[in-house]
């Protein structure tokens, strides 16, 4: 599969570009031009802790434009959403964080098979000990185990239950094993009773009802949560349909445009961001690097580095691009709705403040960090202008049965519409291979 340009939506730029910052602090006197060759020796900022951003950068000294006042892509993607759409997801996300279950009030004995819940006391010489005691607990009977198969208990725990009806209360005498880990049980005969709530039924989606959704999705009613789960997939289809088009975009611009990428300034990235996977994965220790990268990644150094280069290389010239097409249309970045988007942008990536943000993205150089989330911004700004005279065309997906097997968030959906920029969260971890499809 052909690579794609990483998106110029902040959210995914950044992702490419991962935290090898830099188009440099503009304007600062004595700041070298970063030509190809050029050493950096005299004017550099001793504040400036990457490498990277000693630089200062003119786009128009290594870009050729194509003509961007009007062009068409194609997007292939499925876009709609459909009713069937709606219950597929509902039908997967009951299945992918269940098993869920409810009373079933139609039966009354428990049987092979049945999942039953229950309280129970477990008593040692007449007194209840620690850890004996629960409520409302789904278990297998004949199985003996958690409702789930995945906690299995001692033996005898669910024997005298086979059997029993709703509403017994049940004296069942149980041995623990010799070998068990507490000390003060192995091997002890302890009496647990039984109160028999209720058997279970799986909760379907043929067979959920108001009352469960709200108590487990905090929605009145199950037509609400399909509702919910409809605003998610437009929202959803909605975003992805954008993303492609701007990806889509951008490729076009990489594609026809001419970008001579400065080698020292590539080499100045590679390098800030080799710094910076040895300081959060080698506690600092270089040393350490090839083993990191072998035993996550299967790949030398050289390897990694060639994945980074190759990757980086593909989002300076992206960057250099925009910036070319940022400085021709004039763009400019409005304060108010710039610093909307970073305190946004930097809750919702989980940064404790913009000033932290911006010390990521800048290895711990602050201004540096700004300067560089700002340029991105204007970028994104000057591709929305591109983007209104783009005609984008769609052909379907090639397949799309991949979307029926897709996770679903754990809480169900977020009835909030996605984010159109988000600044990325990538780990250095996620990043490392440089091998991502973009």
């Amino acid at each position: 599969m052909k690579k794609r340009t990483a998106a110029l939506l902040l959210g995914v730029m950044m992702a490419v570009t991962a935290a090898s910052c830099g188009q440099g602090k503009e304007g600062e006197e004595g700041v070298v031009n970063g030509a190809e060759g050029t050493e950096i020796t005299e004017g550099k900022d001793e504040n400036v802790t990457a490498a990277s951003g000693a630089f200062d950068l003119s786009a128009k000294d290594y870009v050729t434009l194509c003509d961007y006042s009007g062009f068409e892509v194609t997007i292939s993607g499925d876009y709609a959403v459909e009713a069937g759409d709606v219950d597929a997801y509902f039908k997967n996300m009951l299945a992918s964080n269940g098993p869920y279950y409810t009373a079933d009030e139609e039966k009354t004995v428990i049987g092979e098979g049945d999942i039953v819940n229950v309280d129970y006391v477990g008593k040692l010489d007449g007194t209840a000990f620690e850890g004996g005691t629960a409520e409302a607990q789904n278990i297998d009977v004949y199985n003996n185990s958690s409702a789930d198969g995945t906690v299995p208990y001692i033996e005898g725990f669910t024997e005298g239950l086979k059997g029993a009806s709703v509403g017994d209360v049940l004296h069942c005498d149980v041995t623990f094993p010799e070998n068990y880990g507490n000390a003060d049980l192995a091997g002890k005969a302890v009496v647990f009773t039984f109160t028999v709530n209720s058997i279970q039924k799986e909760v379907t989606a043929d067979n959920v009802d108001d009352s469960f959704v709200k108590e487990q999705f905090q929605t009145d009613t199950v037509e609400e949560m399909k509702e919910q789960i409809r605003t998610y997939l437009e929202s959803t289809a909605s975003y992805n349909k954008k993303r492609d088009s701007y990806n889509a975009v951008q490729q076009y611009l990489v594609d026809n445009c001419t970008v001579n990428v400065p080698e020292d300034y590539l080499a100045a990235r590679v390098s800030d961001y080799k710094k910076q996977v040895i300081a959060d994965n080698c506690e600092g220790d270089e040393s350490r690097l090839e083993e990191y990268l072998s035993t996550y990644y299967g790949k030398s150094v050289e390897e990694a580095e060639n994945g980074w280069r190759e990757g980086m290389k593909e989002g300076i010239a992206l960057e250099l691009i925009m910036e070319a097409i940022a400085d021709e249309l004039g763009t400019k970045v409005e304060e108010e709705a710039y610093l909307s988007f970073v305190e946004g942008a930097a809750t919702g990536s989980g940064y404790g403040s913009v000033d932290e943000m911006y010390k990521a993205y800048g290895y711990g150089d602050r201004d540096y960090g700004e300067a560089y989330v700002r340029e991105l911004y204007r970028y994104d700004r000057a591709l929305d202008t591109v983007m209104e005279h783009v005609t984008v065309r769609e052909e379907p997906a090639a397949d799309t049965a991949e979307a029926a097997d897709t996770e679903v968030p754990e809480e169900g959906p977020d009835t909030q519409a996605p984010e159109e920029e988000i600044l990325d969260t990538q780990t250095p971890e996620e990043k490392v291979s440089g091998t991502e499809e973009r």
